[in-house]
């Protein structure tokens, strides 16, 4: 098998399509189907048109292959290894090492994880700056504000990314506080910058005043009843503690009177024995106070509406006041007149509770209101409605994996996972039925990558959307052995690049002799490894290994190597020769291929030899003189410009038929050793001219007939590589 491949005249340029060319010719005696792969190819995208060419004996083909380097290959040099195996016989194969030159394409993408944040007067963003290209790139990071209002800060300001991967900073944004007010909106641009790249986005600051519009309504509502509450007070108290009513009745009311027998008390007077009667002193403005806590962690609960139904009459409750739970879950409502009252809890995301614990009115339990009294302690629970958590991971692999998401509570009498979910295959994940409000840990585990967790608050009855999750792949290693016939080989030093990367290692020369082991390789990646040692043969193999993946066992074998002969064949006059066939002797079954046809006509390749060894080359033609060659081949060598010159191994008859000394045409020629004859007829240019040629060396007889003269016949003698030139004279019959 002969093969040629060319090489790509430029640079790859990442996400452009390139084709070469890989001549082939077919240097078996059947017909062959030869397939070109590409092995360890570094992460570069490759296409071979036609899949299987079918090639006849000594045919010559051609297989395109389209490259494509991906946007996140490195720049730099690569040796892509290309196979070109036959189908018809396996073991004639060849690789040919093809360089390839892939071109810088920086590009950076600049991401911000919750870009838009809610804050009184301070936010910190996660910054993401990925690295799309396939060249490092030192990016320096800074953010500024259009309009003079915020403070930015990033730490660090400085990050090194290299190509495909990411690295992430922390942007901190300040501003003066606002005690009043409405939600403001500030924005910063954030600006990503290498000397070849840059990335902008931004953020928004949504700055929330300390003392926010509804808390300012609710204070300023408690402000009026508590004035209006203290002006009744006041007024009842002077109305009713100034003059007490005094009422008196006579002696003789009581059945114990002591006025005079028989006449009545003096006018205006009071009667001996009156007893005075004070009026009631009526009293007004009584406090309902107590605590709401949630269910589901024990905690209190802040923006539950409380609201107080005063009983009248017939047990018609009628609403009196409300009010809202701090952020501990306490809460108070004054001014109330005294009376009995029922207390209904509710808020968004819960389930109304009547107090102490009733879903309906008609389960409450009425309180009691007394005047210029606090009625405390009145504690309750309410329920959030189920709430949810949605996310994704990212973990660069394509399809992802699996990733689980364990759900653990914070809060509450246990903390035991309430869920445990896996990822889909877009890498998103929902988990929903969770008690609120409650604070959740979300751990995030997949085999071969670093756990990860995360923090989310659910308030009740909330589905939260949480930040995008980035899990990162343990490093893997690679063990195995390195044997030879004779046992393990020592001193071998085993090369494994991925990616632009290279690790090395040896394997050692006395203890665990010929054993190694590659450790702390970044992964998922495809690593080419590379055994040899002096005396020893090269050998490449292709190995993946996933995230966080330890491989071993891996056996490699060393041979003493493999070689090519390669060289020229021409002919002893002169000009390169094709269709010669080259055989090979020594090797474990003999090689055989044929010298080109077209091209580089009379060039012939034999490969994969095993060295090292001693070798014997035959060249052989039909017609020539078969030429053999030795050849020795050291560890791993080539031989190359090992040239053949044939000659030929058949003779010729080139003559002239002359009739009184002038070339006669039409003349009949018969040439003939005894066996069959060869005929052929003199020609008119040259005149009388005759050729014959393909004759094996020899004594021959040539004979001229010619109708009206006599025949004349003359004996040749026909050597190899040589050309007999008789002269046949013809007479006319007449003389």
């Amino acid at each position: 098998m002969r093969v040629q491949v060319q090489a790509p005249p430029d640079a790859l340029v990442p996400g452009e399509p390139v084709e070469l060319a890989v001549d082939v010719t077919n240097g078996l005696r059947v017909i062959d189907g030869v397939q070109v792969v590409l092995e360890n190819t570094a992460g570069l995208q490759w296409a071979a048109e036609p899949v299987i060419l079918p090639l006849f004996p000594d045919g010559t083909g051609t297989v395109t292959v389209t490259l494509t380097a991906p946007a996140a290959l490195p720049a730099g040099t690569y040796q892509v290894p290309v196979r070109i195996r036959s189908t018809a016989e396996p073991s004639v194969s060849t690789m040919r090492f093809l360089p390839l030159e892939v071109s810088p394409a920086p590009s950076l993408a600049l991401d911000i994880d919750t870009s838009d944040r809610s804050a009184r007067h301070r936010a910190a963003y996660a910054v993401v700056c990925r690295n799309t290209g396939n060249v490092h790139l030192d990016v320096e990071l800074a953010a500024t504000d259009p309009a003079h209002e915020l403070t930015c800060h990033v730490e660090p300001s400085v990050l090194a990314v290299p190509a495909g991967r990411a690295a992430t900073a922390t942007l901190t944004v300040t501003c003066k506080r606002r005690f009043f007010g409405t939600e403001l909106d500030h924005r910063a641009q954030v600006v990503a910058s290498s000397p070849s790249a840059q990335a902008e986005s931004a953020v928004t600051l949504r700055q929330r005043p300390i003392i926010p519009r509804g808390l300012r309504t609710a204070v300023l509502l408690a402000l009026i009843v508590a004035v209006w509450a203290a002006v009744m007070v006041i007024a009842l108290s002077h109305a009713l503690h100034s003059n007490p009513p005094q009422k008196v009745v006579p002696a003789s009311f009581y059945a114990a009177s002591r006025a005079g027998a028989g006449g009545r008390g003096t006018s205006g007077a009071v009667p001996a024995g009156a007893v005075p009667k004070s009026g009631l002193d009526l009293a007004a403005g009584g406090t309902l106070a107590g605590a709401v806590d949630a269910a589901s962690t024990g905690i209190g609960v802040g923006r539950i509406t409380v609201q107080a139904y005063a009983l009248g009459a017939g047990g018609r409750a009628l609403l009196a006041a409300s009010t809202a739970t701090g952020i501990h879950g306490t809460w108070s409502i004054p001014g109330l007149l005294p009376g009995p009252y029922l207390i209904e809890l509710s808020a968004q995301g819960y389930t109304s509770e009547w107090y102490p614990s009733a879903p309906t009115e008609s389960g409450a339990k009425s309180v009691q209101v007394q005047g210029r009294r606090k009625t405390g302690g009145l504690r309750a629970l309410v329920h959030g409605l189920p709430g949810s958590i949605t996310g994704s991971v990212v973990t660069g692999e394509s399809p992802p994996p699996k990733v689980t998401v364990t759900v653990v509570p914070l809060h509450g009498s246990s903390t035991a996972p309430v869920a445990k979910v896996t990822t889909n295959a877009t890498g998103s994940y929902t988990v929903t039925g969770l008690p609120t409000p409650n604070t959740y840990d979300l751990s995030f585990t997949a085999p071969g990558y670093q756990p990860v967790s995360d923090t989310e608050i659910l308030g009740g009855g909330q589905h939260d959307i949480a930040n995008t999750t980035t899990l990162t792949a343990k490093t893997g290693s690679v063990s195995g052995v390195v044997t030879s016939g004779s046992g393990p080989v020592g001193g071998v030093t085993v090369t494994a690049t991925s990616n632009g990367a290279t690790y090395k290692t040896a394997t050692p020369t006395s203890g665990a002799v010929g054993s190694f082991t590659l450790t702390n390789l970044p992964s998922p990646a495809t690593y080419l490894l590379t055994f040899s040692a002096p005396g020893y043969g090269t050998d490449t193999v292709a190995q993946h290994i996933g995230p966080g993946e330890v491989l071993s066992g891996l056996k490699v074998s060393l041979s003493g190597g493999a070689g090519d002969i390669s060289g020229t064949v021409d002919m002893h006059s002169g000009g390169a020769v094709g269709g010669v066939t080259v055989t090979v002797t020594g090797a474990p079954k003999p090689l055989t291929t044929e010298t080109l046809t077209a091209g580089q006509v009379g060039y012939y390749e034999l490969a994969g030899l095993p060295t090292p060894g001693q070798y014997t080359l035959t060249f052989s033609l039909t017609g020539y003189s078969s030429v053999t060659i030795p050849v020795a081949l050291g560890s791993g060598a080539s031989a190359t410009g090992v040239d053949a010159t044939l000659a030929p191994a058949l003779g010729s008859i080139d003559g002239t038929v002359e009739a009184g000394g002038t070339g006669v045409a039409g003349a009949a020629i018969v040439v003939t050793d005894g066996g069959a004859p060869l005929t052929t007829t003199s020609t008119t240019v040259p005149p009388g001219g005759f050729s014959l040629a393909g004759i094996a060396p020899g004594t021959y007889s040539v004979t001229a007939t010619l109708q009206g003269y006599a025949p004349d016949t003359v004996q040749v003698v026909v050597g190899a590589g040589k050309t007999a030139a008789p002269t046949l004279e013809l007479v006319p019959t007449g003389t």
